[in-house]
């Protein structure tokens, strides 16, 4: 049964959308027809709670004065720079132990490795989106849905398909708590982009993998959004090219403690990678410098403007990640 979340022209319905396990057939087939699918279970609730504890630990260990249990520290005095949706890019949390521990999870990889058909893949150095609570302040809402859908590929510096992206949810979403946004089938529009969008696309150079298109766009009408149901250690897989954001719930959360806690994920083939970039990806491990989603090329996120701009002293970056072989595999 759907929910509305609601916006002025573009909401996106509360959907329980069917779950697939990882690596198997029928996620990839979900994925190429819709653009989007999620593969359940990539952690056990277990897996996921541990996931949470580490997070917190990165958190607390930033030295900004973060209290897991106390929510008068979660201001943005103390709290990570954190972007559209709520993400945290940067502060060395591509390296945290949280992140390592949850890109390293076998089913993880396994739905990677199905989409490509290939295990020898490289891991992006991705950032976490968490949520603190409206309930206990409503400043720390995140960005509304309709007002940022958006593609991450642009149509004429990478034409056809190229990435897929991905997010693990560590708590499970509800209608209440929000979540990922996503347009069904609107891949499918990835070529018509330059057309119908000639002007706005002409205002950003081909090498930004980023597209936003107009608040509340009435060309997106046609093709509601959906907000896909997450259970913990859920996954959620997209393609580049879908149009896709994160919204805030419909404001009956009382929650009194993280509305969300999701880490982004992303791994692609090390044969679309060079040896630039590995030798990029191996420096950025020891400096403890996060990346987008891509691997086949090196973004660095602490390069983000409000990154930038903010004062970074403040933050203590966690220790240079100790990893297994196959965790060093994956940087390339």
């Amino acid at each position: 049964m759907a929910d509305p979340i609601s916006s002025p022209l573009l909401h996106a319905a509360y959907t329980h959308v069917e779950r697939f396990e990882a690596g198997s057939t029928g996620s990839i087939d979900h994925l190429t027809e819709h653009g989007f699918v999620v593969i359940a279970n990539a952690l056990t609730p277990e897996q996921a709670e541990h996931g949470i504890t580490l997070t917190w630990d990165y958190l607390e260990g930033l030295g900004t004065g973060i209290g897991r249990d106390d929510t008068c520290t979660w201001h943005d005095d103390r709290w990570p720079i954190n972007v559209h949706g709520g993400i945290i890019p940067s502060q060395g949390i591509g390296h945290s132990q949280a992140q390592w521990f949850i890109r390293s999870v076998p089913a993880v990889k396994q739905a990677f490795a199905a989409v490509w058909d290939d295990d020898e893949l490289l891991v992006s150095f991705g950032g976490m989106a968490l949520w603190r609570p409206t309930a206990v302040h409503a400043e720390w809402q995140t960005n509304r849905g309709g007002s940022w859908l958006h593609i991450d590929q642009h149509p004429i510096g990478r034409p056809g398909f190229h990435c897929v992206q991905g997010l693990v949810s560590l708590l499970p979403t509800s209608a209440a708590s929000g979540g990922n946004v996503m347009v069904p089938g609107s891949h499918r529009l990835f070529e018509s982009i330059p057309d119908r969008y000639a002007e706005r696309l002409g205002r950003i150079d081909s090498s930004i993998d980023h597209f936003r298109f107009p608040a509340d766009d009435p060309q997106l009408a046609a093709t509601p959004p959906i907000m896909a149901h997450m259970e913990a250690g859920d996954l959620l897989l997209w393609d580049s090219r879908t149009i896709h954001c994160s919204s805030p719930g419909d404001g009956s959360s009382t929650e009194a403690g993280l509305l969300r806690a999701a880490s982004l994920v992303c791994m692609m083939p090390d044969s679309r990678s060079n040896d630039k970039v590995r030798e990029q990806r191996r420096d950025a491990v020891a400096k403890r410098v996060s990346t987008t989603n891509w691997s086949d090329r090196f973004i660095n996120a602490d390069k983000f403007p409000v990154v930038i701009e903010a004062n970074t002293a403040r933050y203590t970056l966690p220790l240079v990640p100790k990893l297994s072989e196959d965790q060093q595999a994956m940087i390339g």
